[in-house]
C-alpha cells in the first residue's frame, strides 16, 4: 500500500468534516459534523486514523499469507540480475506488481518456470507482497503443502471440513503455488483437487502465479504434469516467463569456494 503524502489541516473542509490528529499520519477528516441519535454533542466520529488502519490490515494479511521467513525480505530491488533474462523476468513480474489492482480485478496471473535456483520464489513473493500492500489478500503455498492440507482433513477428528479448507485456497486475491511438478507421486484424486482449486480460481477470476522447476512442454514437463484441462486454463490467465540459466544458488557457492571463503 502507498502511503499518501499528509493531509494539511487547511485542506479539510471542517464545516462539514471532524479534522482529527495522527501523530504518524497528521490529519485527516475522521467523521461528517452533524447531531445524531448516538452522538449528543453534535458531532459524529469515524473509527481512528484511516491509514493506521489500512496499515494494520496490510500487516494481518501479510502474516496471514503464509510467506516463507527465507523470502519475507525478499523484494524487487534485491533481486540480483546479472544477464538480459532477469532484467526481462524482473521487469515483466514488476509491471505485473504495478498494475496489481487491474490483475486482480481480471483474475490474470503469472506462470514462473525454469530451472532450479534462478529467482523465481523470490520474484513470486515480491509480487505478493506488493499485493499485500495495496491491501489485498494473500497466500503463498506449495502443492505438497496445500494437498497435505486438504488431505488432513480425512481424518474423522478433523478440525476443518475439506471444504473449508479449499476455500482458504481458493479464496484469497491472490495465490501463489510453488512446487509445481516436485510432488512427483501425484495421484489421479490428488491431481482431481488440484484441478478443483485451480478450476475454482479461474471461474471466480481469481489471480494466481504459478511457479515450477519442469520445462514448458514434452516429457517431464508441467504440460504433462498438469494434464490439458488445467494447462488450458493456466494459459488462458498466465503470462508466461522463462528462467532458463544457471541456477544462482549454484554459482554462488562456487565463486565462495574458489574466493576461499569455504
Amino acid at each position: 500500500m502507498k502511503t499518501p503524502a499528509p493531509t494539511p489541516r487547511s485542506e479539510i473542509d471542517e464545516s462539514k468534516y471532524c479534522a482529527s490528529f495522527c501523530e504518524k499520519h497528521g490529519w485527516f477528516a475522521s467523521g461528517l459534523k452533524g447531531k445524531s441519535e448516538s452522538f449528543n454533542s453534535g458531532r459524529y466520529f469515524a473509527a481512528g486514523c484511516p491509514q493506521c488502519a489500512a496499515e494494520k490490515r496490510a500487516k494481518k494479511n501479510f502474516e496471514q499469507s503464509q510467506i516463507p521467513p527465507k523470502f519475507s525480505e525478499k523484494n524487487f530491488e534485491n533481486y540480483i540480475v546479472s544477464n538480459p533474462g532477469q532484467e526481462r523476468v524482473l521487469a515483466a513480474c514488476k509491471d505485473f506488481a504495478a498494475s496489481v489492482d487491474e490483475n486482480v480485478r481480471a483474475g490474470k496471473g503469472l506462470l514462473l518456470i525454469g530451472t532450479p535456483g534462478t529467482g523465481k520464489t523470490h520474484l513470486g513473493c515480491s509480487i505478493l507482497s506488493e499485493a499485500i500492500r495495496e491491501g489485498k489478500t494473500a497466500l503463498f503455498t506449495t502443492v505438497s503443502k496445500m494437498l497435505s492440507k486438504i488431505k488432513s482433513t480425512w481424518a474423522t477428528d478433523s478440525a476443518q471440513s475439506q471444504a473449508q479448507v479449499i476455500r482458504s485456497f481458493t479464496g484469497v486475491d491472490i495465490l501463489v503455488l510453488d512446487e509445481i511438478g516436485t510432488y512427483r507421486t501425484i495421484t489421479e484424486k490428488e491431481k482431481d483437487l488440484l484441478f478443483e482449486i485451480i478450476n475454482e480460481r479461474y471461474e471466480q477470476m481469481r489471480s494466481t502465479i504459478f511457479i515450477s522447476n519442469l520445462n514448458l512442454s514434452g516429457p517431464e514437463s508441467i504440460e504433462e504434469y498438469l494434464e490439458e484441462r488445467i494447462m488450458d486454463r493456466l494459459c488462458e490467465q498466465s503470462k508466461i516467463l522463462i528462467f532458463n540459466w544457471k541456477s544462482y544458488r549454484r554459482h554462488e557457492e562456487k565463486r565462495r569456494i574458489s574466493d576461499g571463503e569455504i
